[in-house]
């Protein structure tokens, strides 16, 4: 009876192991086990796909093939199995907006009698488009220098002494575009005199005087390393930057409270700014209308386009503008910091025939009919700038996320401005610049592997050139 049972054992264990039995039966049957092409991938530009090369070894010994994914926890995405699959096999899986910037795919070979390979690995770097590092306040532009903890301390002591040369002590915005080659337009928002003085508690002007809705400064700086200074602004007789687009002042809620501008271009020769006019401030920024004024002065006057107008509730009550191929491209959102992007185009030349505006539809431009416009992506997006970078023919958009969206100034880029387009990258944080908001970009950041952009602090209500290092990822 003991032999009996020793030889039904190792018959047993035969099956499993590949013991012998007494007889001098075969070797085990080999385990199954696979071999990747690669360690590391990334998806496809287009359809963001990850291909990973798969070479099973005994592959007639083979079951199944396991594939999880490595991401913080350990989830399995598929099972695939021998009938499925072929010797050398190419293995694909596609990125979700929800994908983690770097992740792990794990490949497991299992056989037929239930052995199973070593898990394979192949690193997944997701980031594409241009990654950001080394983020720096380089200096202030506009109003006095502050001191203390939360305020930024730039790098450079750029003192355009604003309050005294142009009676502007505080404002904010910053919205920058080139006017005449070298020479660059600065509008921003409400504005206050030279006896500014920042509101320490809750930010703002408080109850500032010499207020202005708008005012517009120039630059011809072309060298943003040390800082951003200023050469001029549109004035009025007495040298103080002026108000270049009449706004009402009336703060009962009821009436025309301020004219704020949200982006500006000089397209067929002319600079135009596009403004929203202000009803009230809450419930998120409740607007009597949006629309375009135009200036063939280099910006000291400005009169309306009277074929451009926005409604309360239009998709593109607040925008950002940008130039590519005879076309002006206009990024817009409600007014306020709680909707989508949409998209719109028009030729340079018909920019104030609102008629011949194309609104895009998810796959298609549609004249006239902005309503057609359909989400450009998935965030939530406040105070914008686009632009095309030449030297990485990439487009960029800066947007700030307000405090319950992220609370940052958050960056996408893509191929194509219809998309799609990466995942956002945060470039600053509230919780480094406590109340940062704004952020425009100035375009002499695109050509080479530096970000400039101007953002503005609600304390101490002023503006700070911003500079951050590019790196084209693919």
């Amino acid at each position: 009876m003991r032999v009996l049972a020793a030889m039904s054992c190792c018959l047993l264990l035969a099956g499993l192991t590949g013991c012998k039995s007494d007889d001098g039966g075969g070797e085990p049957a080999p385990a199954a086990d696979l071999t990747l092409g690669a360690t590391t991938a990334k998806p496809s530009k287009g359809d963001r796909v990850v291909s990973v090369d798969i070479t099973f070894e005994n592959f007639d010994q083979l079951s199944k093939l396991e594939v999880k994914r490595i991401d913080g926890g350990t989830t399995y995405t598929s099972e695939l199995y021998q009938d499925e699959l072929t010797p050398e096999y190419t293995y694909t899986y596609k990125v979700t907006s929800s994908s983690a910037d770097n992740f792990t795919l794990g490949f497991v070979a299992v056989g037929k009698n239930g052995s199973r390979s070593a898990t394979k690995q192949v690193a997944v770097d997701n980031r594409w488009g241009i990654s950001i590092a080394n983020v720096q306040c380089i200096s202030r532009v506009t109003g006095k220098a502050v001191s203390g903890t939360g305020f930024p301390t730039p790098l450079y002591q750029v003192d355009n002494q604003t309050d005294t040369r142009f009676n502007l002590g505080g404002t904010d915005l910053g919205i920058v575009w080139e006017m005449d080659p070298g020479k660059y337009g600065i509008a921003f928002g409400d504005s206050y005199g030279s006896s500014f003085s920042p509101n320490f508690n809750g930010g703002g002007p408080g109850a500032a005087g010499g207020w202005r809705c708008n005012v517009l400064l120039f630059s011809t700086d072309s060298d943003l390393s040390d800082g951003l200074s200023i050469s001029g602004a549109a004035t009025d007789t007495r040298g103080n930057a002026k108000e270049i687009i009449y706004g009402g002042k009336n703060t009962s809620g009821q009436g025309n409270w301020t004219s704020i501008p949200t982006a500006a271009i000089r397209a067929n020769g002319i600079d135009y700014i596009h403004y929203m006019n202000i009803r009230a401030w809450s419930p998120d920024y409740l607007t009597n209308h949006s629309r375009l004024f135009r200036s063939t002065d280099g910006g000291q006057n400005w009169t309306r386009c009277e074929n451009v107008e926005f409604g309360s509730y239009s998709n593109f009550g607040q925008v950002g503008f940008a130039k590519k191929d005879g076309y002006v491209y206009i990024v817009g959102t409600e007014t306020g910091r709680t909707t989508k992007p949409k998209l719109a185009r028009v030729k340079e030349e018909d920019i104030e025939d609102q008629s011949k505006y194309e609104y895009w539809s998810t796959s298609e431009w549609v004249t006239g009919n902005e309503t057609a416009a359909t989400t450009l992506f998935d965030d939530v997006a406040g105070e914008l700038s686009v632009a095309y970078h030449t030297g990485y023919q990439k487009w960029i958009i800066l947007y700030f996320r307000d405090v319950k969206y992220g609370y940052d100034i958050a960056m996408r880029t893509a191929d194509e401005i219809t998309g799609p387009w990466t995942n956002a990258t945060s470039v600053c944080t509230g919780w480094e610049y406590p109340q940062l908001y704004g952020s425009y970009i100035h375009p002499l950041s695109l050509t080479g592997n530096k970000l400039y952009f101007l953002m503005s602090m609600w304390v101490p209500y002023n503006v700070y050139m911003m500079k951050a290092d590019m790196q084209l990822l693919n």
